[in-house]
């Protein structure tokens, strides 16, 4: 049976997740820029991860296989991210969606 999470976010987009060992997973969902004010998207903010350096950007959708992918490539279309955690969203302790904070890949 299909997650009804997939549902809802089929229509969003589609991501892909691609881990240090090169695998490649498909979810659902979307990139939005974190925090929507101007003056939030640079600069540093505090976080539960520390201070980290603007832009940052938050993934919302399906996607469990987020959860263990600290560090993975995400992509969604030609852009691309780190994922810097990911956690569960859930009500009355069933799962809903999942979310990451994210910032912008940068191959070095």
């Amino acid at each position: 049976m299909a997650a009804r999470s997939d549902a809802w976010f089929r229509r969003v987009g589609t991501v892909s997740l691609t881990t240090s060992g090169g695998n490649q997973v498909q979810g659902f969902g979307a990139v939005l820029p974190w925090r929507e004010e101007r003056a939030d998207l640079w600069g540093e903010r505090p976080h539960a991860l520390g201070r980290l350096p603007g832009p940052l950007y938050q993934f919302v959708g399906s996607f469990p296989q987020l959860l263990e992918a600290q560090g993975a490539q995400l992509t969604q279309g030609e852009e691309r991210y780190r994922v810097l955690g990911a956690q569960e969203v859930t009500l009355g302790g069933r799962r809903l969606f999942e979310r990451a904070l994210l910032e912008r890949w940068v191959e070095v």
